[in-house]
């Protein structure tokens, strides 16, 4: 495990993700008036872990599964540093954090998998 490029992709995936979510909030807050728009925040969080891991494992090329997972562990620990920091009154969603595993594994074995099949 190399822990700077692991910090490196994980500050990624968190600026990626808040920018997102500044770009779909200026979107909502200027041009639309659709509630339906706000149903793409909850796909914000998956596909910029699945991107992540992607470039993650495919820069390391091994063992996609484990930095699947590495890189789902440091989102995870950073949520939980930010309830505690922030004193955040409200429950976190295990349920829904642990639904993001799969997608952060998905990311890693394709990444390896691509690096691989280009090779």
């Amino acid at each position: 495990m190399n822990i700077i490029k692991l910090l490196k992709f994980s500050l990624s995936m968190i600026l990626m993700t808040l920018a997102v979510f500044f770009i779909l909030t200026v979107y909502m807050y200027y041009f639309s008036k659709q509630p339906s728009i706000e149903a793409a925040y909850k796909f914000v969080v998956p596909i910029c872990m699945f991107i992540v891991s992607l470039l993650y494992s495919k820069n390391i090329h091994e063992r996609g599964l484990l930095r699947g997972i590495e890189i789902w562990a440091v989102y995870f620990v950073i949520v939980l540093l930010a309830k505690v920091l922030f004193r955040y009154p409200a429950e976190i969603s295990i349920i829904r954090n642990l639904m993001y595993l799969p997608v952060a594994i998905l990311g890693g074995v394709i990444g390896v998998n691509l690096r691989q099949r280009l090779a």
